[in-house]
């Protein structure tokens, strides 16, 4: 370690060079009166510190680095291993350190976790929600073909979403919601919720009970949909990543509106959620080449939905109720006739994220 007027050097086992600023030090100490070991919330007034802070003395304590500063009568302690997090500079961003597996139809069986072990240990469910931000979805097999036990894996994941269809549901082809997929008629590949300013992350499906023909459920994988656009159809990625589609829900005494682009990048570039709904895509009125360009990246995008090669087909049956990433995977299902009993849940994008971070830190 060097010190230097406006930061401590550090050099590292493996070559690495950091350079931490002092102003940056200070700020993330990690004693008490800096940060609460509760809830690990700032309690320094940040705006207060002198901008030209500097260190008199820098020494390290064991797995810890303790500095003393110029200006201040308390030294401040930092772990060595929380530098190590920070040690090259990065632009930050929330999302989950995760890679995905894109997949199409020769994925010829859905990732899949026995109901009894996510509900018996943490390592089950783990398990099962590791599937699903790998490959986007996956199932809990011989899950009871109740509502009851359904709502409970569900509330072993997280708290149920409440949106204009309620909490926890169970629905048949009644029509007593203003939405297709309380009909029998087919429903091709679409992400659910595109009216909402935040869509739903995740959803839950169970079939409680199917007496009748058709009603295959169709998965598709929306990245590997935006990277085959991005590889061979780029002009039509670009205009799916910048102009904003309006999705609208009309009916129930409701007018829900929200709009994004299909193809939704972080700040870093990287793609985060797919919103594709042919369904609820609202009127919008663009200039006549944008418009030509976009009803063509459109058709692009969805006819590769829609192709057979794309897509994971399974009829579900009672005792396999499926999570999916609403934010990843587009899903749809088979005209079907007969009578079909269906039950689910929305849940939040954010609580699917925080049990995998908690789940990294205990294997950490």
């Amino acid at each position: 370690m060097a010190q230097q007027n406006t930061y401590l050097e550090v050099h590292w086992s493996d070559g690495v060079e950091s350079r931490y600023p002092w102003l940056w030090l200070r700020d993330h100490a990690h004693d008490a009166d800096t940060l609460h070991p509760v809830t690990q919330q700032r309690q320094l007034f940040t705006a207060a510190i002198d901008p030209a802070i500097s260190a008199a003395a820098v020494a390290t304590s064991g797995p810890a680095v303790e500095i003393t500063w110029a200006n201040e009568s308390t030294p401040s302690v930092l772990p060595v291993d929380f530098l190590a997090q920070y040690r090259v500079p990065s632009t930050p961003t929330a999302r989950l350190n995760r890679r995905p597996t894109l997949w199409d139809a020769s994925l010829k069986s859905a990732p899949s976790v026995p109901y009894a072990d996510i509900m018996a240990s943490d390592d089950g469910l783990v398990a099962w929600l590791d599937a699903v931000a790998e490959y986007g979805f996956a199932i809990a097999t011989d899950t009871p073909a109740t509502a009851e036990a359904t709502e409970a894996l569900v509330r072993r994941a997280s708290y149920v979403r409440e949106t204009i269809f309620g909490g926890f549901w169970e629905f048949t082809a009644d029509l007593s919601k203003a939405d297709t997929a309380y009909t029998t008629l087919e429903l091709r590949p679409h992400t659910d919720g595109t009216y909402s300013h935040d869509a739903p992350g995740l959803q839950m499906l169970h079939c409680l009970g199917f007496e009748g023909t058709g009603g295959e459920s169709t998965m598709v994988d929306g990245f590997a949909i935006a990277e085959e656009l991005r590889r061979n159809q780029p002009e039509h990625h670009q205009v799916l990543s910048s102009i904003a589609i309006p999705g609208q829900y009309i009916g129930d005494g409701s007018h829900l509106m929200a709009a994004r682009p299909v193809l939704r990048h972080d700040h870093t570039g990287a793609l985060v959620q797919v919103s594709f709904n042919n369904y609820d895509r609202a009127p919008l009125m663009l200039p006549v080449d944008e418009m030509e360009a976009l009803y063509a990246a459109l058709r692009a995008f969805d006819l590769l939905a829609n192709e057979p090669a794309r897509q994971w087909r399974h009829v579900l049956a009672p005792g396999e109720a499926m999570l999916f990433d609403n934010w990843r995977v587009l899903h749809g299902r088979a005209a079907y006739t007969g009578t079909r009993r269906m039950c689910g849940a929305y849940l939040n994008h954010e609580d699917f994220e925080s049990l995998l971070r908690l789940a990294q830190r205990r294997h950490s």
